[in-house]
């Protein structure tokens, strides 16, 4: 194979004047700890912080809490000072908690995920009360984004059996809060931004900013942080006229007054778009180099390290091997198998903060420019000196035209040579306009039919007086209400009702899911397809069918996408574990089988109503919901049109095609999944 080398100077990040007591010792800042230490009280509301991997930012989210302990009143004069972390992974909230207990320990810290609350035994709803609890009793929080979309669009009030919770709206969480960090927050799409913004607005209308006058009101500071910097992120700001600074942390080639974050790095860049045959042929000088010290190899598809780690298992021995990526089981000790381990083979997971302590890498560069930059950072940290060699995948050719230049690079040269090369994630910010709207329906929906009707009359009026999100959104925001409009005047018509009850606790009373399926199954379709289609907004991510599995091959109890599962693995078991409250069912697996694409996914999100077969996506389909989402609304239609059927239905339909522009994964509810596998 073809190759090329060039070198990459050490980095290190300049040390300010500004000191600082950590674990007893005395420790010069970066300009980012030094502003927020120093001048948080300073910044707008938002702030956009740009640090590369290693620079310790993480270190500096505590300073709010500390400088508050020490003054007699906190951030905009309230009497105390909380912060919220939200990190992307349970992983990382794990091990950040873990050492902001033993960095910070005159600081309270907590971690909030849902195995934490479920150690405290609580269900339902008061799963929600008792994490309004722990917020309550600390000074640091640290969860993930997936618990505050939850609980924003109450997800755990419609958990409540009564309708009296007024005293934990998603408001009171807010109202506990200083600051709210989303660390790695280049990693959100745009749905997920504008589930950000949508927290901004709802801060708004519930929460009045701080009157220094009156010592009353919010001031919470929202900080986004990363690595790579996300442009679209500053345009949506400006556009909403919110107020933002920016701070980026300056890495240097000058070791003076400076700290190493990364020591020289040697980058070989080899011609291949095969990352196996890449490590059969440094197979020699891994082992060479295994002899003292370990290895990453990080590579784009679980699949990919699940076959390598057994081809390696065969050549290398005598070396323990781990697979860092998310197929783990619940509870795995990853970081200790990590230090354990002499050879690591990781997914897109290494792009997430883990510390591999690793000065040899073979990488594929991933999908996008974001994923290359994160990867490459989890070498040769702090001034140790290591090497990369990079899988170019059909690049190498203008990598080579480009790099030869020079044999020697700084960091943010090589980068920007780096970031033309490879596909940008692109981040269309129009988008996030059409998202906002519906999230604020969606809101107001759980609202009303889930808690009480005057909180819902107060949102309603402030979010007229305060008219703080635009056309688009407010376009989108009335197409939902006219999609609810429309089928409550269905039902009105189907049961012959004068009303349908605008809450939940109404709807069941008088029976009304029961009623619609027995006398009217049309509207019942429709009415059962809106509910499906609204809950989806609950999850932060991507929407999919999750399964216990009991993997043959690795001794593993874990739970899994039954996707990848019916798609790469031999099933050997399918067993009911439980059928009341819900079905669970776990699926014993063994060796990894030729890639399954001959799926049927059923589906409960795509409109179906008289045409049974838009239940049914093909694995193809799934991988263009827009324009399956756009037939599948078309189909019904027409058909509806053609049969006559009464105008309500009609003018409902065609309300329903303009939903397909944000039809997308998070969108799409999976009820199963069919697979061809003769097992099944």
């Amino acid at each position: 194979m073809d190759s090329f080398k060039i070198n990459i100077k050490p980095q290190y990040v300049k040390q300010t004047d500004e000191v600082e007591m950590i674990n007893g010792n005395e420790c010069a800042l970066h300009e980012v700890q030094k502003r927020i230490k120093l001048d948080f009280g300073k910044l707008p509301e938002f702030t956009i912080i740009t640090a590369p991997t290693g620079t310790g930012k993480s270190y500096a989210f505590p300073f709010p809490v500390l400088n508050a302990k020490k003054a007699k009143q906190g951030i905009g004069g309230s009497a105390r000072v909380r912060g919220l972390i939200v990190l992307p992974t349970n992983a990382l909230i794990r091990e950040l908690t873990a050492s902001f207990t033993k960095t910070y320990p005159q600081i309270k810290t907590r971690q909030l995920t849902g195995s934490e609350l479920s150690k405290e035994g609580v269900k339902g709803h008061g799963r929600w009360k008792k994490a309004l609890e722990i917020v309550e009793d600390s000074d640091l929080i640290i969860t993930n984004p997936d618990i505050i979309n939850f609980a924003m669009h109450g997800g755990y009030h419609q958990l409540s059996r009564t309708s009296q919770t007024g005293s934990t709206r998603f408001s009171q969480f807010m109202s506990l809060l200083s600051y709210i960090v989303f660390d790695e927050y280049h990693l959100y799409d745009e749905a997920q931004i504008a589930n950000i913004l949508t927290m901004v607005k709802i801060r708004e209308m519930f929460l009045p900013h701080f009157d220094p006058a009156k010592s009353t009101g919010s001031s919470i500071r929202f900080l986004f942080v990363s690595a790579t910097p996300e442009e679209g992120l500053k345009q949506l700001l400006q556009e909403n006229g919110y107020a933002f600074e920016e701070i980026i942390e300056e890495i240097v080639s000058d070791p003076n007054e400076s700290r190493p974050i990364h020591g020289e790095l040697e980058v070989e860049f080899v011609d291949s778009d095969d990352m196996t045959r890449l490590i059969e042929e440094k197979l020699p000088e891994l082992k060479e180099v295994l002899k003292e010290q370990r290895v990453l190899l990080i590579l784009d598809q679980l699949r990919h390290v699940q076959e390598l780690a057994d081809y390696l298992k065969g050549e290398l021995p005598e070396y323990e091997i781990y697979q860092s990526t998310g197929y783990v089981a619940e509870g795995e000790p990853e970081q200790e198998y990590i230090k354990a381990a002499n050879l690591i083979l990781a997914t897109n997971k290494a792009e997430v903060g883990v510390n591999y302590d690793v000065t040899y890498c073979i990488m594929q560069p991933g999908k996008y420019f974001q994923n290359f930059v994160q990867r490459f950072g989890r070498v040769s940290r702090g001034d140790l000196e290591g090497k990369v060699v990079m899988c170019t995948d059909r690049k190498y050719y203008r990598l080579q035209e480009k790099l030869s230049e020079s044999k020697e690079w700084s960091y943010y040269d090589f980068l920007a040579v780096m970031k033309d090369e490879l596909q940008g994630r692109k981040f269309y910010t129009e988008r996030v306009p059409l998202y906002l709207g519906e999230y604020l329906w969606c809101i107001k929906n759980s609202i009303i039919r889930y808690q009480d009707y005057d909180i819902y009359k107060y949102m309603t009026r402030k979010k007229n007086e305060l008219d703080n999100y635009d056309d688009v959104s407010k376009a989108r925001y009335n197409l939902f209400e006219s999609i609810d409009q429309k089928i409550n005047s269905l039902v009105k018509e189907s049961l012959k009702l004068s009303s349908v009850p605008y809450n939940e606790k109404g709807w069941k009373a008088q029976k009304l899911y029961e009623k619609l399926e027995q006398r009217a199954p049309r509207a019942w379709q429709w009415v059962s397809w809106w509910r499906n289609y609204i809950n989806t907004y609950l999850t932060f991510r991507e929407g999919g069918m999750v399964v216990k599995i009991h993997d043959r091959v690795q001794q593993k109890e874990l739970e899994y996408s039954l996707d990848w599962i019916l798609q790469h693995k031999i099933i050997d078991d399918i067993e009911v574990l439980q059928e009341e409250p819900y079905k669970i069912i776990r699926y014993t697996v063994s060796n990894l089988k030729e890639r399954d694409k001959d799926l049927q996914y059923e589906v409960s999100t795509v409109p179906n109503q008289g045409m049974h077969e838009n239940n049914f996506l093909s694995y193809k389909e799934v991988f263009d919901l827009k324009r399956s989402f756009e037939r599948a609304a078309k189909g019904v239609y027409d058909k509806l049109r053609r049969g006559g059927t009464e105008c309500t239905q009609i003018e409902l339909a065609k309300l329903v095609k303009l939903l397909a522009v944000t039809f997308d994964r998070k969108r799409l509810h999976i009820v199963d999944i069919k697979s061809e596998d003769r097992f099944i």
